[in-house]
């Protein structure tokens, strides 16, 4: 690296971010949680369900870096990447029949 790129790099720094510019796309970290999993007692019907959300979520993330906090009656998904709204309600969507069918709830919110 030539001196005269360090010196840019350190005037870009000092300047900082351009206010906006970050958040101007769109939510870059969205989550949605399903609660009511705690509703099925049959174990092996719930691991298959929480394996069907688990399936719906990569598919919706696409590659996208996740996170994934379960608990006994939660599962909480996070996507990131400027597509991350769009990407969570393909991801509701997704799981809209399984929803109704077993009486989950599902919240979302941007970060």
């Amino acid at each position: 690296m030539r001196s005269a790129d360090r010196v840019k790099i350190r005037e870009a720094l000092d300047a900082g971010l351009p206010e906006g510019r970050l958040t101007a796309p769109g939510p870059f970290l969205c989550y949605l949680t399903i609660d009511g999993l705690d509703r099925t007692t049959d174990q092996r019907k719930l691991i298959r369900l929480r394996g069907r959300v688990h399936a719906a979520a990569r598919v919706a993330a696409e590659g996208r870096h996740t996170t994934y906090h379960a608990t006994d009656s939660a599962i909480t998904i996070g996507i990131q990447g400027p597509d991350a709204q769009e990407r969570i309600n393909q991801l509701r969507n997704a799981l809209s029949k399984l929803t109704t069918k077993h009486g989950w709830t599902i919240r979302d919110e941007p970060r």
